[in-house]
């Protein structure tokens, strides 16, 4: 696409795009799909957008658009865009987490309308009520869409008038507790940043698109999805939840469609690897593969590497992984490395990863060494510096804030003038929040220098999940502290607790913590850690980023020693003999979460049990036990001993 041609809002590359004849294809399962070419979609689009008018829908309102599906998001997406009405799209997960912000971003927008299903409605109703915000009932039901009642029907509307300074959508916060931030992106935002997607990845229209990756992320609704539409190439969608439950589907469709473009963070290829059974894959073809965009989280060399050794005898070229950074106030990509290289990274010296520090480049064998993956340059248009707290460029390997500015950059966060100037200077140059410096004229990061903590793709505030610990009665007022750690193969999340009494009185404490968390938010910790003190600034705030490196630097390796053999004696005392269907339980957890040790009387929850790990828990146990277990059941019964005791109910029941 000629740069005279290329679309100046996403209207006009709908528009543009319907003309061809390329579509989206939505993978449903393994023998389950359905096409929708451009054309249709804009047809379905204006069919729809007639419907959301006449619910009442104006040009300018704002749509939380919380769909059940791939299919259903985009339609509704496209309706909203082709009307001047404002996307916000929010994940439509059942957990209380979910609820909270949905309700926040609800309270917090101007004129606001909720596409929803019916049940999730109900959900959001019942838990404004446990929540003492019944007041917002009525609005609620009021403005909600409900997805079974809107159908497209044989009137179309008419296009809005849309300029390029537009508010297209806004991209709030995800997986946060907390007061969600609304980082608003225009249509001048979103065409700049595709723009340089596609020139720093070297599309083409012969370019196939598929991936996994959730419409609610920028990743998958801007790259995976908006880019290869203004491309006009093909593109291939799945659910994050199909990916989890089938990971080898993934791979198995990326051969099949020959797609030459997908996406994967970390925990993406960790959960690939966990179930690949090369045996078994011997059809597959990755030879097509061009490229696969490794974002979202930090990048772990080691494990590119080990994918890459795994995936070899299938086609699967070293240059596929494509490392790149990117984050929401960019519309997404910041900075790419260049699409034919391999992975390249480096190693320096642990110890000296303080604001301002010169960093000690070191080597695999030397003592404190630490491997990070260079993260490429810029792309076009955008400007990118390492800078100190004066917001004045740093030399190369000196450790610094990282600054961006460009015409994809947003102007600001919604409704928050204060937020919106902290981060955004005179100049234009926004901080992203991110700790790193430049080796080779290429980015390295090194961590968050703000509050947000990245895992498993998804964010969340570190003094949300620090406010659900110490509501928690066994925590008693005591202090916490949640900061991300280097984990096996990328972030991982630590909670730093204020403590001075025995170890073996700690560790209810710290199964209180990974259970509320695990509930609550979704989230797995890695660690709990008692410390006797936190490390703080002049004004008496925490230093987050202290206690990460104080970890990093092995001072809390004695402590966690200690309590893991507390934990071992715990579990030893409460081992004891096993029916056929704990043992089948066992057998499954140990396949799921092997780094755990599980004894059959420990909550699920308490352990740090994740959100992936559950549905995955989830999956096998209904195979086993067909329809005889729901997901939600696992909340009832967050044990090995009562969910098989559960499971021994329900079998007798059958018989």
């Amino acid at each position: 696409m000629s740069e005279r041609s290329f679309p100046a809002t996403l209207t006009e590359a709908l528009q543009h795009t319907a003309k061809g004849n390329k579509g989206i294809t939505y993978i449903k399962a393994k023998n389950d799909e359905l096409t929708v070419s451009y054309a249709e979609l804009y047809s379905r689009a204006l069919h729809l957008l007639y419907q959301l008018q006449s619910a009442g829908v104006k040009q300018g309102d704002e749509l939380i658009l919380l769909a059940e599906n791939n299919e259903q998001f985009v339609d509704v997406f496209w309706a909203a865009i082709l009307g001047g009405i404002v996307v916000v799209p929010l994940n439509a997960a059942s957990q209380n987490t979910a609820h909270k912000r949905v309700l926040s971003v609800f309270q917090k927008l101007n004129t606001p309308f909720i596409w929803t299903a019916p049940d999730s409605l109900q959900a959001l109703l019942q838990y404004a009520d446990e929540q003492q915000l019944g007041e917002l009932k009525p609005l609620l039901q009021r403005q909600a869409l409900l997805a079974e009642q809107l159908l497209p029907d044989e009137n179309q509307a008419s296009v809005a008038e849309i300029t390029v300074q537009d508010t297209a959508f806004i991209q709030f916060s995800s997986g946060s507790t907390g007061e969600p931030k609304g980082v608003v992106l225009s249509h001048h935002n979103l065409m700049s940043n595709i723009r340089s997607i596609l020139q720093g990845s070297a599309a083409t229209e012969d370019d196939i698109s598929l991936s996994w990756m959730p419409l609610t992320h920028d990743m998958g609704i801007i790259g995976f999805h908006l880019a290869p539409l203004v491309l006009n190439t093909e593109v291939y969608l799945m659910s994050p939840e199909l990916f989890v439950r089938r990971p080898n589907l993934w791979l198995d469709k990326i051969s099949e469609k020959k797609a030459t473009v997908s996406a994967s963070p970390n925990f993406g290829y960790q959960h690939i690897l966990k179930y690949f059974k090369p045996e078994k894959q011997s059809h597959l073809d990755l030879s097509a593969l061009r490229l696969i965009f490794n974002g979202a989280e930090q990048i772990s060399a080691a494990l590119c590497r080990e994918f890459n050794q795994a995936l070899k005898p299938f086609a699967f070229k070293e240059t596929v992984i494509f490392p790149v950074y990117g984050l929401a106030e960019a519309s997404l990509a910041a900075a790419f490395t260049e699409p034919t290289s391999e992975v390249q990274s480096m190693f320096v010296n642990r110890k000296q990863l303080q604001l301002g520090d010169h960093i000690i480049v070191s080597a695999p064998e030397q003592a404190d060494s630490l491997e990070m993956v260079l993260l490429g340059t810029a792309v076009s248009d955008t400007g990118l510096m390492v800078a100190n707290d004066a917001g004045q460029e740093l030399a190369e390997l000196t450790l610094g804030h990282v600054l961006i500015r460009g015409d994809n950059v947003t102007q600001g966060y919604y409704d928050d003038t204060e937020l919106s100037s902290e981060t955004i200077n005179a100049e234009g140059w926004l901080d992203t929040g991110d700790i790193g410096f430049i080796y080779q004229q290429q980015l390295v990061l090194t961590g968050r220098f703000k509050d947000l903590i990245i895992v498993n793709g998804q964010n969340y505030h570190a003094h949300d999940l620090e406010q659900l610990c110490e509501a928690l009665p066994e925590i008693a007022g005591q202090k916490v502290a949640a900061c991300t750690i280097p984990g096996e193969n990328g972030e991982a999340l630590a909670v730093f607790m204020s403590y001075k009494g025995e170890l073996s009185d700690f560790i209810p404490l710290a199964n209180a913590i990974r259970a509320a968390l695990a509930k609550d938010a979704g989230i797995e910790v890695a660690e709990v850690i008692p410390v006797s003190a936190f490390p703080k600034t002049t004004s008496g705030k925490v230093q987050r980023f202290n206690l990460s490196n104080q970890f990093m630097t092995g001072e809390y390796i004695a402590t966690l020693a200690q309590i893991k053999q507390e934990s071992a004696a715990e579990k030893a005392v409460e081992q004891g003999e096993s029916n056929s269907i704990e043992q089948q339980l066992m057998m499954i957890c140990k396949e799921v979460i092997p780094e755990r040790e599980i004894a059959p009387n420990d909550d699920l929850f308490e352990i740090g049990i994740s959100s992936l790990s559950l549905t995955q828990i989830h999956e096998r146990l209904d195979q086993l036990f067909p329809d005889q277990v729901e997901l939600t059941d696992l909340f009832d019964y967050p044990s090995i001993r009562t969910l098989a005791d559960f499971l021994e109910q329900q079998v007798l029941v059958q018989e």
